[in-house]
């Protein structure tokens, strides 16, 4: 009677603090989103990778697959993937009965007497153990789903590294070309200066030079210098960018970065009207929401710890004090039962402290998760704004750059009929670099910002969000 007492005080005492828990979180939750993923959401599969088809080019695509498989930095992210996946296990494994089973002999000897007698002890066990914590209160579930959450936090973290890892693969991708473009144009820029400079020398060697020409001729041979300094500059970024992309790859420092062309162009425009909803599938967003998750469970588990705790143990096994071979024998069976009732009563602060710390930490992440969601926001409409304004750029570029080319031709064609001089020409032409220059640059700014815009997204145009 005394022992069922207890258990109907306890449990009485224990239905209590748990109303109490329920009306606490009950205004918690009050300041929280209206949803969180819970594991209960899915990033779809061809969000991730599927904005590549837009640039339509299958070596780009190549390149990403390949840093994928092969990326040191991802596979060890996918490692903590499995890592979670384990912890998880192993908080579950709490929640069912654990069994133990052992062998122990002893042999003791005495002498006795004067005779020296020896009487010697025999002690031989078998036995097969049983404990299990009988889960109330859900504390032990609370702990293993907290885990789960973690897993599903960790497999987004996994998702946000892969889609990172895309788009730095693309982004490098595209400065080598650039840089390659830029090395073409500088080279061209090079022969023509040298063309000039050829010219002056021929007229000096001719004895047709005035007074002029040894300025035309410094000018000439200066301009040449800044333009082999500048092919050697991007002939250093074209280098960094491809040790960048090979060590992206895996392949760095034996691998080789075939050439990919010339820089694309998205072959579609942003969609008028983008749904926000998309912004619910950003990985970071995702693992945001699911550490919030853990924390509230965690938080739970926390206050379930003040309420009584009942385990069950128990075995059975054989004891003889005869030979070994008798502890197979049934007759010698042995077996207990026995259940055990704790109740936390002083632990020096401890439990209320480590519920503090939860709501503290929940708390935290709470406003980790709305500060990323704002980023989330900025991001998308920086990258929106953005797109518009390089677009104006690039039209506006190719336009000078098609006017400055035609100002070159017809600076060249009149200094080849002395009508102006070689300052002239030598303007126009650096004009004409310029502007092509630029272009080349601003181009490459408008897809790393197309791409910096599907990072923003969490993927690509088409694929929303999927709930299970």
């Amino acid at each position: 009677m005394a022992v069922i007492s207890m258990l109907l005080l306890s449990s009485l005492t224990g239905c209590v603090l748990v109303n109490q828990e329920k009306s606490i979180a009950g205004d918690m939750v009050g300041d929280l989103p209206e949803t969180w993923t819970g594991g209960h959401r899915e990033i779809p599969g061809g969000a991730i990778t599927g904005w590549l088809s837009d640039f339509q080019s299958p070596e780009l695509t190549k390149l990403v697959h390949e840093a994928v498989e092969r990326n040191y930095d991802l596979a060890a992210t996918y490692a903590r993937v499995e890592q979670a996946q384990e912890r998880a296990r192993i908080a579950g494994s709490d929640r069912v009965p654990s069994l133990d089973s052992g062998i122990q002999t002893t042999r003791s000897q005495n002498l006795r007497g004067a005779s020296f007698q020896s009487v010697r002890a025999n002690s031989f066990n078998f036995s097969l153990d049983v404990s299990w914590e009988v889960d109330l209160w859900g504390r032990v579930k609370n702990l293993r789903d907290s885990q789960w959450d973690l897993v599903t936090a960790q497999s987004n973290l996994y998702e946000a590294s892969r889609l990172s890892l895309a788009a730095n693969v693309a982004k490098t991708a595209f400065e080598i070309l650039e840089s390659q473009a830029q090395i073409r144009l500088t080279r061209r820029n090079i022969s023509s200066l040298r063309t000039n400079l050829d010219i002056l020398d021929s007229k000096l060697e001719a004895g047709d030079a005035d007074d002029g020409t040894a300025l035309e001729i410094s000018l000439s041979r200066a301009d040449i210098a800044r333009a082999d300094s500048n092919l050697l500059a991007e002939q250093q970024q074209e280098d960094a960018a491809r040790r960048t992309l090979e060590t992206l790859l895996g392949r760095y420092p034996a691998g080789s970065i075939k050439a990919l062309g010339s820089l694309p162009r998205p072959s579609r425009e942003v969609p008028v009207g983008l749904p926000s909803d998309l912004l619910l599938r950003r990985p970071d967003l995702l693992e945001a929401e699911a550490r919030v998750d853990s924390s509230l469970k965690e938080l739970a588990a926390s206050r379930k710890a003040l309420l009584p705790a009942v385990a069950i143990t128990g075995g059975a096994g054989t004891s003889t004090t005869d030979e070994f071979s008798d502890i197979f024998d049934i007759q010698n069976l042995v077996w207990n039962l026995g259940q055990n009732l704790t109740r936390p009563i002083y632990q020096g602060g401890r439990l209320k402290a480590n519920i503090r710390l939860d709501e503290s930490e929940k708390d935290e992440l709470i406003s980790s998760y709305a500060e990323t969601a704002l980023t989330a926001f900025r991001e998308v409409e920086t990258a929106l704004a953005a797109e518009n304004y390089l677009l104006g750029q690039v039209n506006a570029l190719a336009q000078a750059s098609e006017e400055s080319r035609l100002a070159e031709g017809l600076s060249r064609s009149q200094y080849e009929q002395g009508l102006v001089d070689i300052i002239t020409l030598l303007e126009s032409q650096r004009r004409s670099f310029d502007a092509q220059s630029s272009l080349l640059a601003v181009k490459l700014e408008l897809l790393r910002n197309r791409v910096d815009l599907y990072l923003a997204l969490g993927g690509d145009f088409d694929h929303p969000l999927i709930e299970k």
